[in-house]
């Protein structure tokens, strides 16, 4: 049932495309995957707790990090958001993807960002992934029925095949 996308860039492709490309600033980070991403497609939400920021919004959402968080931003980059005030980053050293829940307030210190122990291929990857598993509860839910064992074992083996630990380092429940 679900299937894990190897190929990133048919995910790049199935998300919301730009009307025209752009040229990347300096300050954007280095990840091949994610400079592809900002160059092809514009904001995209792929699940409610996923929510890919384009350029230009990673771009206004950086920069009001870089005048009000300055220290912050030497180590981290906004990429996405959740539906609930939640933030995505990538930390501009590792290229992992960190997470921030918003009820700490105000992004004070590095160790406040969760890592997810991932790089970003691998977060569209998961996003994938999830955005399948909701698909099917949307589903599912309308016909009053809930994942069998063996569908759900199918998702818990395809997100272990990106990290063996990626469900622990997921801040929500699936």
């Amino acid at each position: 049932m679900f299937s894990l996308e190897n190929d990133v860039h048919q995910i790049l492709n199935q998300l919301q495309q730009r009307i025209q490309t752009i040229k990347l600033t300096e300050g954007v980070p280095q990840d091949l995957i994610y400079m592809t991403f900002l160059n092809q497609c514009a904001d995209t939400e792929i699940t409610p707790d996923i929510v890919m920021l384009g350029f230009e919004h990673s771009c206004k959402e950086n920069k009001y990090l870089a005048q009000h968080y300055p220290e912050i931003t030497k180590q981290v980059w906004m990429i996405a958001e959740t539906g609930q005030g939640d933030t995505w980053f990538l930390d501009r050293t590792s290229l992992e993807v960190l997470f921030y829940d918003h009820d700490q307030g105000e992004y004070e210190a590095p160790e406040q960002f969760e890592s997810m122990k991932i790089n970003f291929a691998q977060f569209l990857q998961f996003a994938w992934l999830l955005r399948d598993h909701e698909r099917l509860l949307d589903q599912y839910d309308q016909r009053k029925q809930v994942l069998s064992e063996q569908e759900y074992a199918d998702l818990i083996q395809n997100i272990q095949c990106i990290h063996p630990d990626l469900l622990d380092n997921f801040p929500f429940q699936l």
